[in-house]
């Protein structure tokens, strides 16, 4: 079974996140591509029985951290989605606590706190395999704590290509996870089909 880091002692826990972090400094992580990072997660998962939240959330946003990339910009995005979501009249829950104690998912939201419907990962354009992983996760560890199911969603942020975007728009639609935008660009020109506005009010059963 694998462990989240409030399992480890805080010696292991020292160790795997110092052995993470040099590697992915060696690999060059900032420029690998998707698939590489998806290798490299695979790898510390199997080596350090980890769950990939545990190591995608717990300890390489430390990594990011520490090699100067900017959160600001994704820590504003979830603000200004969560707040979308409560003015429109949603029950949103944000960083909602999965019941593994550590990693949490960006938001839940639902008829009221206690009834979510939906689980919402808010990611990137070029990680978005990541944040499509990371929805998929939470979905089944809600299910498998409540016995409850919640639909997955991926709303991307950031630039990207009309070909890299039907490539995860389809991708999306093979997984049944609703796909939706905020503040994304595609080819330079902001995205409007799939935005949060268009989820919200319905648009996106029109395209």
């Amino acid at each position: 079974m694998t462990r989240t880091l409030t399992e480890l002692s805080i010696r292991e826990r020292e160790h795997v996140i110092s052995t993470v972090h040099r590697e992915a400094e060696a690999s060059g992580w900032s420029q690998l591509s998707n698939l590489r990072k998806s290798t490299l997660y695979s790898a510390w998962e199997s080596q350090f029985n980890l769950t990939h939240a545990t190591l995608k959330d717990g300890i390489m946003k430390g990594f990011d951290a520490a090699q100067g990339i900017p959160k600001k910009a994704e820590a504003e995005i979830q603000e200004e989605v969560a707040t979308i979501f409560k003015m429109a009249g949603i029950s949103t829950i944000e960083q909602a606590q999965m019941w593994t104690g550590k990693e949490r998912a960006d938001l839940l939201i639902g008829y009221t706190i206690k009834f979510p419907t939906h689980v919402i990962e808010i990611e990137r354009a070029d990680s978005w395999s990541e944040g499509l992983r990371q929805a998929l996760w939470y979905q089944a560890a809600i299910f498998k704590a409540e016995r409850r199911h919640v639909l997955p969603v991926l709303i991307l942020f950031g630039n990207t290509t009309t070909e890299r975007f039907d490539q995860v728009l389809s991708t999306c639609d093979h997984n049944h996870v609703t796909l939706s935008t905020h503040r994304l660009e595609i080819d330079g020109q902001l995205e409007n089909n799939h935005s949060l506005g268009a989820l919200i009010n319905g648009q996106l059963l029109q395209n």
